[in-house]
């Protein structure tokens, strides 16, 4: 196999106007479109475990092989660090070869590879194994930007903190603390207005449309936070997505964990954080055509065209958490 990045022209005059990835997505809105191609580093693995430090990573601070007017679009640059991007999530469409890829920094958006097929047949046509590169779009669903005003608790995610203690100042009451989800407080003093350390991030596919759910793993000491968003669109046309409180779960100064909250009742003997990790949705596993199954055991393409066949509202999803302090008798 090989190893593909994404690479874009920086230069003033580019899609990015020379920005890599973490600055470009401060303040920028839905909509936004990055144009660029996913081309192969000449590394490729021998069959034989080596250390990290004979590892491909490496290349993504050289040259574009094969282009000299692209430039990789890492994080941060190509000598300095960025912000992680953990996981990313297939839109499993027909006829779409895509993904969306979130951001420890706040920010998610969607990659399309164009001309999958028509790249393959080139390639094989010309005696190569690989394609030399894909056409691709990116847009963004989400910048690193303030989204208090795109959350819809429902009427929950309420905190309760201690009055006396000024532990998660409010930005918006002077004197007082944040008292809901709305705001991320992940440690003493810091509170922040935008997503903050998105970690788990998975696609779900409904008949609607495509959704997201989102996973912050941010140390959070009031909770950790998990949304689903609106129905996923990227026009540019000054809308921005809706995101609706799950739930929350964890945090040092979290009452229900200060009170030894815990399942079973023993299982905390003190306050700590927790960390929502995965999503499964088991709607097109699940779904029946009158009373038998859908879809055979084991057929993996016909669970996921199952899963577009499904409301939102009727899906069955299924959500990883690890309690960090349940681990007592």
């Amino acid at each position: 196999g090989k190893v593909y990045g994404y690479a874009i022209d920086m230069s003033e005059s580019g899609p990015t106007e020379g920005l890599f990835r973490d600055a470009f997505h401060k303040s920028r809105n839905n909509g936004a479109k990055v144009e660029g191609k996913f081309v192969p580093i000449d590394w490729q693995w021998d069959g034989t475990v080596k250390n990290f430090r004979h590892d491909g990573a490496w290349e993504f601070q050289l040259p574009v092989p094969g282009f000299d007017d692209l430039t990789w679009w890492n994080s941060g640059s190509l000598t300095e660090s960025g912000s992680k991007t953990e996981h990313n999530s297939p839109d499993t469409r027909e006829g779409m070869t895509a993904f969306i890829q979130g951001s420890t920094a706040g920010y998610f958006g969607h990659y399309y590879v164009n001309g999958i097929t028509e790249a393959l047949d080139a390639a094989m046509a010309s005696g190569d194994d690989f394609p030399a590169s894909l056409d691709s779009d990116y847009y963004v669903y989400q910048g690193e930007n303030d989204i208090t005003g795109q959350i819809d608790l429902g009427g929950a995610g309420l905190y309760a903190q201690d009055p006396e203690n000024n532990y998660c100042p409010s930005p918006v009451a002077e004197g007082e603390q944040i008292n809901d989800a709305t705001f991320n407080c992940d440690k003493p003093g810091s509170v922040k207005s935008t997503f903050e350390d998105i970690d788990g991030l998975e696609v779900v596919a409904a008949s609607e449309g495509l959704f997201v759910v989102i996973q912050e793993d941010s140390g959070s000491d009031v909770g950790e936070r998990m949304f689903i968003s609106s129905v996923l669109e990227h026009e540019d046309d000054g809308e921005e997505l809706t995101y609706y409180f799950m739930a929350m779960s964890g945090g040092v100064i979290n009452t229900r964990m200060m009170a030894g909250v815990g399942i079973p009742a023993t299982a905390s003997e003190e306050s700590g954080g927790h960390e929502f990790s995965g999503v499964i949705d088991l709607s097109g596993m699940l779904k029946k055509d009158s009373s038998n199954f859908s879809i055979s055991a084991g057929d993996g393409h016909a669970k996921r065209q199952a899963e577009l066949e499904v409301p939102i509202e009727d899906k069955l999803i299924v959500i990883g958490l690890q309690a960090h302090n349940y681990h007592s008798g």
